[in-house]
């Protein structure tokens, strides 16, 4: 009996120290390590009902970037940031991209405060942005990207404070 209660008592502390283990796993770090106006080099899209337009614009390679908090918003102009995890090694984190934004009301009459898009953070940069690309898109105010676990826990976020008008013309 007295081996079979030290049993169930290493059991339990396995299956606690385990579950440690993977509670740890979910809270992987994820970070920013750069922001601002961007320069992405689009590769394709991909249907995102979550957002204004309906699309997302996919990336690729390196994307430049010029540090700032302050955008102006201007149709072709985009800001982002590039992030990375810095504890799970080779693995994969699947994340959702939530921008939270002033509001912006659609042409085929929706009103949107924040749009989203899943996406996965790894050891190598990554890219989570955004590109104005109709003129009901340009609306002033503070939009922040935030990186989100797949429960909506936020992992971290970076604001930009956003000014419409006075573009120059193309």
């Amino acid at each position: 009996m007295i081996q079979h209660v030290r049993y169930l008592v290493f059991l339990t502390a396995a299956m606690a120290w385990n579950t440690g283990l993977a509670e740890e796993r979910q809270t992987s770090t994820v970070e920013i390590v750069d922001w601002g106006l961007t320069n992405p080099k689009e590769v394709g899209s991909e249907v995102s009902p979550d957002t204004p337009t309906g699309v997302n614009r996919l990336v690729e390679g390196p994307v430049d970037v010029t540090r700032t908090t302050k955008v102006r918003a201007c149709i072709g102009r985009s800001f982002g940031v590039l992030y990375r995890t810095s504890d799970i090694g080779e693995a994969v984190l699947p994340i959702t991209v939530v921008v939270f934004h002033p509001m912006i009301k659609t042409q085929d009459g929706r009103s949107m405060l924040k749009s989203s898009w899943p996406d996965s953070a790894t050891s190598l940069r990554r890219y989570a942005g955004w590109v104005f690309e109709r003129d009901f898109e340009l609306v002033s105010g503070e939009w922040t990207i935030s990186l989100r676990d797949l429960s909506g826990r936020e992992l971290v976020s970076k604001s930009f404070d956003v000014i419409a008008g006075s573009c120059p013309i193309s």
